[in-house]
This record gives C-alpha cells, structure tokens and sequence, in this order.
C-alpha cells in the first residue's frame, strides 16, 4: 500500500512492485518542475521501502509516455531556461541501486526519452516512438540524454538521433540497442513480467550487479573494473546472509527466503 497522493503523478505497489504513472494527459505526460519533484520523491521513497524491490515508470494513456519539457509551461516561466539541470530530480539518479523499468507506452521526446534513458531497462509498446527534438527548437538534450544514449548505443548512431532531432520507432530502438523488447502483450503485462523476474533476485545481489555495470566504464584499468573489491556493494552481498541462504535454497529446491543483509 502507497500511502502518499500527488498532484502530477500516481503511485501504487503491489507485490514489491512500485507503479509510477505520469497523469498530465492534458499535455501529453509533458513534465514541468513540480512533476519532476514528484516523481524524485517518489523515487526517493522507493529506494528507502525494504518491501519494494522494482520500479515501473509509465505515462497515462495510450499515446505519450512524456512527450518532454513543458514547453507551455516553459514559456509562462522563461526563467526555467537559465537552469540546465530543470529536470535533474529525474536523471541525477544514475546512481539509485534498485532497478527501474520504463514502460514506454507512447512518445517518449526530449526530458521524456531522458527520463527512459535514466531507467535500467526500456519496454515498449509497438507504436511508441523515441526522440531528442531540442536542436529543432532551439535547445539541446541537458538532461542527460545525450550523454545516456551515446554510451548505451555509441557515438555515430547516438548522433544520428542527436543531430537530426528525428523520432525513431520502437523497433529501430530494440535493433540500437537501447530497447530491451517491444511487448507483444499488452504493455503493463510486459513490464510487469520483467518486474516479477527481476523481483525473484536477491535485492543485494541487484545491487552489486546494478553498480558492477554502470560503474565498470568509470575504472581506467581493466584489472580493477575486474576486481571485486573495487565495487562496495559487491563486498556488501559477499559478507551477508543472504548468500548463504541462496545456496541453501538452491541446494533444498525451494524459493529463498531474502532478508537484504
């Protein structure tokens, strides 16, 4: 049970799954500041709750995930324009340790693709088209967009989004690589079957895998990206009970029973 309301955004969990919906259909799941606050509480909250164990990002709707910055909004409050990081309660998260899945449910351009870009994994329904429109408007993809899609999909084919401004669809997505599967169900049952699999996994085994990922780029040498005691968490899983109880579970044939310590 969720307990907190908010304005901009609805969040619901269900067994150890948190939902979080963007609902401003009005504009297309278009994020303002105020919506963007919310959605970093409601991260903030989920990384604490030791009953969640994987997050669901998806817009309200069938036609847009977050079709970007409230460009509406944005021209009421021209000051907003003086600040690159408007949408950092989002991505400044690149270090948050439980996974998080974007249910891309429509378009998803601008702070709307960065805010996918940010998630662990992408699911997308057929018809949900990917962008970086800024360029075309005058600005550029701050909110680290550019950044999150050259490393996941490298510099020439990240720039052939980057540059031309252009929508891709979901399946140009899957085959660049920053799509991990264009559902063949309806959408929520797709995210939702990541999320149970996921879920099944020791949580502090997700996070010493999550930061054995990301951080790996960041280490200069290979020996000590190899290195298991370069990664704090993974020194964490090793000293906890909960490897020992996976190899009991494994060895009596049941489901283990994780504790997170």
């Amino acid at each position: 049970m969720w307990a907190e309301t908010f304005e901009h955004i609805r969040v619901s969990l269900a067994d150890r799954i948190v939902t979080i919906t963007i609902a401003r259909p009005h504009v297309h799941n278009a994020l303002h500041p105020a919506a963007c606050k919310e959605i970093g509480a409601a991260l903030d909250r989920f990384e604490n709750l030791a009953e969640a164990a994987v997050a669901i990002i998806t817009g309200e709707g069938d036609n847009a995930f977050s079709a970007g910055f409230d460009l509406h909004w944005a021209n009421e409050h021209p000051d907003i324009f003086k600040d690159p990081q408007a949408g950092s309660e989002i991505v400044r998260r690149g270090t948050i340790g439980k996974p998080i899945i974007a249910a891309v449910n429509g378009l998803a351009l601008g702070l709307g693709f960065e805010l996918a870009l940010a998630c662990d994994l992408i699911v997308a329904a057929p018809h949900a088209k990917f962008g970086l429109p800024e360029p075309r408007v005058g600005l550029a993809a701050m909110g680290g967009g550019v950044v999150r899609l050259t490393q996941q999909i490298g510099l020439k084919r990240a720039l052939g989004i980057i540059l031309t401004g252009k929508m891709v669809s979901a399946d140009a997505g899957f085959h660049a690589g920053f799509v991990n599967e264009v559902a063949a169900e309806p959408l929520p049952a797709c995210a939702r079957r990541w999320a149970l699999e996921i879920a099944e996994c020791s949580p502090l085994s997700l996070l010493a895998s999550k930061e054995m990922a990301y951080r790996c780029t960041e280490l200069a040498e290979l020996q000590t990206a190899l290195d298991p005691h370069s990664y704090p968490s993974v020194l964490r899983l090793l000293g906890s009970e909960d490897v020992h109880e996976g190899r009991r579970a494994f060895l009596e044939r049941r489901k283990p029973r994780w504790q997170g310590r």
